[in-house]
């Protein structure tokens, strides 16, 4: 039963580092989207920034199920 726990603790701790390196992305993304020269360019950062939001969401879901 100890080792369910611990599982649990680890598939946690990577979930949140997972969001946490998600997010970093999301503001290097963003500075991204500040410096694009063209409005393609900012199309397709602001498309990945979208799919970011998405990827932390679905994790943050799954942390609090």
């Amino acid at each position: 039963m100890e080792w369910m726990l611990l599982e649990i603790a680890n598939t946690e701790r990577e979930m949140s580092a997972q969001i946490e390196r998600l997010e970093l992305r999301v503001r290097e993304t963003r500075r991204k989207v500040e410096h694009a020269h063209t409005p393609a360019d900012k199309r397709v950062l602001n498309k990945q920034l979208g799919e970011l939001h998405d990827e932390i969401e679905f994790l943050r879901r799954k942390l609090r199920a």
